[in-house]
């Protein structure tokens, strides 16, 4: 039986954990059709692919992708839950009451952890508000995001995963706006009530989507009134592979009183007028080598792809990490 997350992550100050990359992308790379308001979730809202009779083929896939990143060397790896608020489930699906709702995720919950196995860390994935309303990119939340309701939409999700022995770790993760950090800032032991991380969308200038400086985001967790014992770690997802070292070494002066997590994307650039990935040959990537070893150099602790991130990615990764204790 695995050791719980916190218990590991606080005796082994020296492991640096392999994530597993992006699993969105991925799924969309093998052939699932992840053109939805649900995202990659999309699979499991089909009657079709939990009816034991019926063989589907998505059910391969998302096995086979799981178990790729896990032989590529992920130990901790995410559940398919990002765009599966309550509210956009609720919008977006025949789904409308809350007992229907946290059937589903208990059934997602369980169908990851069956693919990965018990020894393997599951990570409780929560998408941002942005998930919500498209603004991963700009963290644009309306005229008034500091009047969004942030405890109500997350809660639904939070309470599933608090008491879902599933789940080790829960990842709050691609905020981009500092009303909605403020507000996960907020939230004590009786809120977020397992071991968890705040992942931030980062642009390539630095600062969050929503423009608010990495000055202003270490004033927000230097005067934070609320300490939950249970935040881990702060990191960033999602951001441009060439800006990450910098932001990275941004953030750990930000927050130097927490351990990081990262997990960028690929090194592509996407293209929102056509909705596509593009390589950029402009930019010359440091290999995953080179930029792992700089990471861990400068704080942090676990470390993955997000977006067009591969298994081939995420073996480079574990190499990389691998050539660290040696």
């Amino acid at each position: 039986m695995r050791q719980s997350f916190k218990e590991y992550f606080n005796t082994h100050p020296n492991a640096v954990i392999v994530m597993d990359g992006g699993q969105g992308t991925e799924l969309e790379r093998r052939g699932v059709d992840v053109s939805s308001k649900v995202w990659s979730t999309v699979p499991f809202i089909g009657r079709e692919f939990w009816q034991k009779d019926e063989k589907s083929q998505n059910i391969s896939i998302v096995k086979d992708m799981f178990q790729a990143f896990v032989a590529a060397g992920s130990q901790a790896l995410m559940s398919i839950t990002y765009q599966c608020s309550f509210s956009t489930i609720s919008s977006n699906t025949k789904i409308q009451a809350l007992e229907e709702y946290n059937e589903l995720l208990n059934k997602i919950v369980k169908f990851c952890r069956e693919c990965i196995g018990n020894s393997k860390y599951l990570i409780g994935s929560i998408g941002p508000y942005a998930s919500h309303v498209s603004a991963e990119y700009t963290g644009d939340y309306g005229l008034h995001p500091e009047n969004v309701d942030y405890l109500n939409y997350f809660k639904p999700q939070l309470d599933n995963f608090n008491d879902n022995d599933d789940i080790d770790l829960i990842a709050m993760e691609t905020v981009p706006n500092k009303y909605e950090l403020k507000a996960l800032l907020s939230w004590d032991g009786t809120t977020i009530k397992k071991p968890f991380y705040i992942s931030l969308s980062v642009g390539d200038d630095g600062n969050l989507r929503d423009g608010t400086s990495m000055d202003t985001i270490s004033t927000m967790f230097q005067n934070r009134e609320v300490k939950n014992p249970n935040l881990m770690m702060v990191g960033v997802n999602c951001v441009s592979y060439d800006k990450t070292l910098m932001i990275i070494k941004k953030l750990q002066i930000a927050v130097p009183d927490l351990p990081l997590v990262c997990y960028p994307n690929s090194g592509e650039v996407y293209d929102q007028i056509t909705q596509s990935w593009k390589t950029n040959n402009d930019i010359k990537l440091d290999s995953w080598e080179t930029l792992v070893k700089d990471l861990v150099a400068n704080g942090v602790r676990m470390v993955g792809g997000c977006c067009r991130t591969t298994p081939d990615d995420i073996h480079k990764i574990a190499q990389a990490v691998s050539h660290l204790s040696h």
